[in-house]
This record gives C-alpha cells, structure tokens and sequence, in this order.
C-alpha cells in the first residue's frame, strides 16, 4: 500500500465498531450530540484511530432505502475522516427526519449536518 492521500480516506475494517460490548459501552456511557437528522454516540476508545457504526432502524423505510442511508453517511465519514478528532467510538443513528426527506436531500447537505456534529466531538 502507498503511503498517500488515498490512505487517509479508506475506511478498514479496524475503523469499525462491531462488538456488542463496544456497542453496549457506547450507549451506556456515551454522550450525545442531535440535530435534525441525526444523533450521535461516542465515547473514548484510548486508541490512535476512531471507530465508527452506522445504526438504521426499520421505521426509516424498506431495506433499499435503510443501505442508501449507510452508505450515504459511510462515504460522508469516510471523506471527512482526516479532519476529526480521533480515539472515539462513534455509532450514528439517522432520525426518521433523515429518511422523509431522503428523495430530496442533497448528499452535500447531509454532510455538511453529519460534519457538524462530528466536529463538535472532543
């Protein structure tokens, strides 16, 4: 791999929460940060690099619509990614908001909301 501007912008699978305990330990002891279409989680982690899930709750629509959400908020993440503040676990969950205005919503203002509160973060 080279070491570039194309490694600061992937997204390995280390970045990633997926044990229960990580999850369990983010709701119980997270702080919180909303805005109209999303609610943020996250904890210390005391590692170099932030960790990040993505958390889509059946209300907001059928399957195609909850995988678009994902890899919306993945890829507004993953560009934004250098400019944050690391050793966070992170789970964002969309808000029903987010999925009445999806058809509408540009991808640069969902970003630029997501960028907001993940830049309030530490």
């Amino acid at each position: 791999m080279e070491i570039g501007s194309l490694n600061l912008h992937s997204f390995p699978r280390r970045e990633r929460l997926r044990l229960k305990r990580d999850f369990d330990r983010v709701f119980r002891e997270g702080k919180s940060l909303q805005s109209n279409f999303f609610t943020v989680l996250y904890v210390n982690n005391n590692l170099d690099f932030n960790r990040i899930a993505i958390v889509v709750k059946r209300k907001l629509g059928k399957a195609h619509d909850r995988n678009r959400i994902k890899r919306l908020i993945r890829e507004a993440y993953r560009t934004m990614k250098p400019e944050l503040s690391k050793s966070f676990d992170i789970v964002v969950i969309p808000r029903k908001a987010l999925s009445e205005v999806l058809d509408e919503l540009d991808f640069h203002t969902m970003k630029s909301e997501l960028e907001y509160l993940l830049k309030r973060i530490g």
